[in-house]
C-alpha cells in the first residue's frame, strides 16, 4: 500500500483513538506517520499532547520547546505543565525511590511509594511508568488477581504492551470463583391461557368423535375384484454367452482441501478486541474462538503480533499445551518486522518453555528458560523465567531427595 493512500487510514485511526482515550495506541499511531513524511510541525504537536495525556510531561515539554509555536493551544498546554511541575517533580522523585527499593530488594515497601505517589498526582494524569511498576509488583507481592486492579485502569494503561503482558502472564488462580449459570424458572400458565388450552382440547375431541361415528355408520359398498388378463410368459432365446469382462477398479479422487477462510484486516482488528476483552473476563474459552479468528487476516498487521501471544496465553490456560508450542514456532519463524521487532517475543517464549514443562519436555523447557535468564536486559520476564526454574529444578530434587528416602 502506498504511502499516499496509508495517510488518510492513519490520521481517522489515530482521531478514533484519542476519541476513545486510547493515547498508547494513538501514540503508535503517530510513530508510523512519522514514517510517512508527515508535517513535521503535526507530529510534534500530537506527540506534546498525547504524551501529556499519559502522564510523561517532561516528554511532552520537550516536544513543544522544540515545536516552539506561538499558538494558542500549544501555549496554553506549556503553560497548564509548567503550573503543574511541582507536583510532577514530586511524584517522579517517588518513583525514583520506588526503583532504588527494588534493586535493594523491598518490593514490597516500593510498591506503598508508588501508592503514595499516584495520591500525590491528584487530578493530574498518572505517568504510565507508574502503572506498568504498580502491574509488575502486584504480580509478583499481592494474592489478589490482577483482573480486579486492572478493572479501574485507565484504557491508556491497559492498551501498555508491558501491562498487557505482565497480565496475560498471571497464572491462573484457583480461588477465583468461575460464575455459574442460574437454572431457568419455569414460567407457570396463567389461569385465563390454562381455561383456553382446555376449551380448544375440548372442541377437538367432540369433532374427532363425531367424525368416527359418521365414517361408521356409511353403508358397506360391495366391490367386485377386477379380473386380471393372463400374463403371458415371456419366450425363451439362447444368447451368446457374455464374456466376463474384468471389473474396473473406481479410483476414488480426493476432495480437494478446504482453504483456510481469512478474514478481512477490519475484521480481524474487531475479533482482536473482542478476544482480548474475553481474556481479561478470564473467558478463556471464548477468547481462544475470537484471536483464533483474529489470526486469519492474510497480511500481518501491527496487532496481530499481540493476538498470537494472548492466543496461546488462552491455549495455556485451558491446558492446550501443544497448541502453545506450535503457535510459539510459528511466531518465531514469522518474517513480518511486527513479529521482529515484537515485544512479546521473550514474552511468548516463557509460554513456551511453560508447556513444554507441562508436556514433560523439562530439558527443552530448561534450555529456554536458560535464554531468558541469560539475555543483556532484565524485566518481568528474567524474572518469571528465574522463578520457574528455581521452582522445576527443586521440584525435580526434591522428587528425588523423597525416593532416594524412601
Amino acid at each position: 500500500m502506498s504511502s499516499f493512500t496509508n495517510v488518510p487510514m492513519l490520521i481517522q485511526q489515530m482521531q478514533q483513538a484519542i476519541r476513545q482515550k486510547r493515547y498508547t495506541l494513538a501514540l503508535d499511531t503517530i510513530r508510523e506517520l512519522e514514517k510517512l513524511n508527515v508535517s513535521r510541525k503535526q507530529i510534534l504537536w500530537h506527540k506534546a499532547l498525547l504524551e501529556s495525556k499519559v502522564g510523561n510531561l517532561h516528554v511532552a515539554l520537550a516536544y513543544l520547546k522544540e515545536l516552539d509555536s506561538d499558538e494558542l493551544h500549544a501555549i496554553k498546554l506549556q503553560q497548564t505543565i509548567v503550573d503543574n511541575w511541582d507536583t510532577y517533580t514530586q511524584i517522579i522523585a517517588k518513583y525514583n525511590d520506588a526503583v532504588s527499593e527494588i534493586q535493594l530488594g523491598f518490593g514490597e515497601k516500593a510498591l506503598h511509594i508508588i501508592d503514595h505517589a499516584m495520591e500525590l498526582a491528584g487530578k493530574l494524569p498518572i505517568p504510565i511508568e507508574l502503572y506498568r511498576m504498580k502491574t509488575v509488583l502486584l504480580a509478583r507481592y499481592e494474592s489478589d488477581p490482577l483482573s480486579r486492579y486492572t478493572a479501574g485502569l485507565p484504557m491508556y494503561a491497559l492498551d501498555d504492551p508491558t501491562i498487557k503482558r505482565v497480565v496475560a502472564a498471571e497464572p491462573p488462580r484457583p480461588d477465583i470463583a468461575r460464575p455459574v449459570p442460574k437454572p431457568k424458572v419455569k414460567r407457570k400458565l396463567k389461569k385465563e391461557a390454562a381455561v383456553l388450552l382446555a376449551s380448544i382440547a375440548t372442541v377437538l375431541l367432540v369433532f374427532v368423535v363425531w367424525l368416527v361415528a359418521n365414517l361408521m355408520a356409511q353403508p358397506e359398498i360391495a366391490t367386485e375384484s377386477p379380473t386380471t388378463a393372463p400374463v403371458k410368459k415371456p419366450a425363451i432365446t439362447e444368447t451368446a454367452s457374455k464374456k466376463d469382462e474384468p471389473v474396473k477398479e473406481v479410483v476414488a479422487t480426493p476432495k480437494e482441501e478446504t482453504k483456510l477462510e481469512f478474514v478481512s484486516d477490519e475484521a480481524a482488528k474487531t475479533y482482536y478486541n473482542e478476544g482480548y476483552k474475553q481474556f481479561m473476563k478470564e473467558d478463556f474459552s471464548a477468547a481462544v474462538v475470537y484471536l483464533e479468528y483474529a489470526m486469519r487476516t492474510e497480511e500481518s498487521d501491527y496487532f496481530t503480533d499481540d493476538a498470537s501471544y494472548f492466543l496461546a496465553s488462552s491455549y495455556l490456560r485451558e491446558q492446550k499445551y501443544e497448541d502453545v508450542v506450535k503457535i510459539a514456532k510459528t511466531f518465531r519463524k514469522e518474517k513480518d518486522v511486527n513479529y521482529k521487532e515484537s515485544p512479546y517475543r521473550e514474552g511468548i517464549r516463557l509460554q513456551e518453555s511453560r508447556a513444554l514443562w507441562q508436556l514433560g519436555k523439562e530439558t527443552q523447557a530448561i534450555s529456554i528458560l536458560d535464554e531468558l535468564i541469560n539475555k543483556s536486559d532484565e524485566d518481568w520476564v528474567t524474572y518469571e523465567a528465574r522463578a520457574m526454574k528455581k521452582f522445576v529444578v527443586d521440584g525435580e530434587s526434591g522428587s528425588e531427595d523423597e525416593e532416594e528416602t524412601g
